[in-house]
């Protein structure tokens, strides 16, 4: 442990956050990760069909971790291991406490998470053990983990971006008195806890949208109901992207690609903010999308479907189509979108699946009569309502979240 002494005072800055800013003027001992914490690596996932089973150890993939981005208290695993498995592919046990974070391939993503139960773990994760609790508690170091990017100081492993031990070791962390670590993790989890609150209410919205489908509708692929099958063209045209990629991106009007897509919601912008002008349309002969088009996906992964919330241009990955009028645009998507089975079965398969204007043409479509099909985009509609609120609420509860932790770690709570 070092004590760096500055002009100010006792104890010197520690470095730089996820802001970017010093944490200057904090007059708190320093110590580094390889002096706080034992630093485990993870091993290969267990192969073999009877690799897993339903009860034992769970085994942590970059999934699990993924499933949460951050948490203070990791506990829902896909995987078990057994002990057999676990001992033949000489496993390491992970004790609940420990922090986790990517030590490969994702750590760009910056997900973090304490331990909630003993696990096992894959050999892209790494975990931080505690060596001297009176000194440095799990919740804190979460917390201050959290403001670190790592990928500023990883190296290219096997084509993957990788952190090595001895480069997360050399990271410095703060080591305030025990009472005023756990006042500060006690503050930030408030806040993480109210932002995971209402990510869950956010995730329940769009359970119940899937749910008041199946009620209303049933299966479009069992169609148990009855329904008049059609084909997605019999009920909408469709608008095929042209070939040519723009050179130029300088107007007002979305250039879209697959990963701008809001699923089963609307899509108003390319997250990239790049866009064209009429005149560079025109030099690839591409077309515009208009308004209220259903948008999804034709290659890679297959069924992401969406609303053009505005006029836009898209790229070759994806397909369009223009309802007509005895269908709703919002049945019309959350129909297509249960498709997937067909889209697969029926895609190219070369590197990636891709469906053809024929195959998106023919897609199965149950047609219910336009009035219960009015009545489920109007639930929609308003439950969409309902989401805008809780995600302005969200970025409000994670600005606030970001404001605590800036002021947290300079001492000024």
């Amino acid at each position: 442990m070092k004590r760096a002494k500055d002009e100010g005072g006792e104890w010197g800055p520690l470095g730089r956050g996820l802001d970017g800013k010093k944490d200057e003027d904090v007059k708190w001992a320093v110590s580094t990760i390889s002096e706080s914490c034992f630093i485990i690596g993870g091993k290969p996932a267990p192969k073999g069909i009877d690799a897993y089973s339903e009860t034992g150890i769970p085994f942590i993939k970059m999934k699990d971790l993924g499933n949460y981005h951050t948490t203070n208290n990791l506990i829902k695993i896909e995987n078990r291991v057994s002990e057999e498995t676990a001992n033949k592919n000489r496993l390491n046990l992970i004790r609940k406490g420990a922090i986790l974070l990517p030590r490969s391939g994702s750590v760009a993503l910056n997900h973090r998470a304490i331990l909630g139960v003993d696990a096992y773990m894959v050999s892209h994760i790494c975990a931080l053990d505690i060596k001297d609790k009176d000194m440095l508690t799990s919740e804190f170091l979460y917390y201050y983990l959290r403001r670190i990017k790592f990928e500023n100081i990883t190296k290219k492993t096997t084509g993957l971006d990788a952190i090595t031990f001895e480069d997360l070791g050399k990271i410095k962390i703060p080591l305030p008195p025990i009472d005023e670590q756990k006042r500060i993790a006690e503050v930030l989890t408030r806040a993480e806890n109210l932002i995971a609150k209402r990510k869950e209410s956010i995730a329940l919205l769009d359970e119940y949208i899937k749910s008041t489908f199946l009620e209303m509708f049933g299966d479009p692929v069992r169609n148990e109901k009855g329904w008049e099958i059609g084909r997605s063209i019999d009920y909408a045209d469709c608008i095929v992207p042209g070939r040519d990629k723009p050179k130029n991106f300088t107007g007002e009007i979305p250039w879209v690609i697959t990963n701008d897509l809001n699923h089963l919601g609307y899509t108003n912008n390319s997250k990239n903010a790049i866009g064209l002008t009429s005149e560079e349309i025109l030099q690839v002969n591409a077309r515009i999308i208009p308004k209220n088009s259903v948008i999804i996906t034709c290659v890679g992964d297959l069924g992401i479907s969406s609303i053009a919330g505005q006029d836009m241009v898209v790229n070759q990955q994806l397909h369009t189509f223009q309802c007509k009028k005895n269908i709703n645009n919002i049945f019309f998507m959350h129909a297509i979108s249960r498709q997937s089975q067909y889209m697969y079965l029926n895609a190219t398969k070369t590197t990636l699946p891709y469906m053809n204007k024929t195959v998106c043409n023919s897609i199965p479509m149950i047609i219910p009569p336009l009035s219960l099909q009015n009545q489920f985009a109007a639930i929609v509609e308003k439950v969409e309502s309902l989401k805008e609120k809780y995600k302005q609420s969200l970025a409000e509860l994670e600005m606030l979240y970001g404001s605590l932790s800036q002021r947290a770690f300079r001492g000024e709570l």
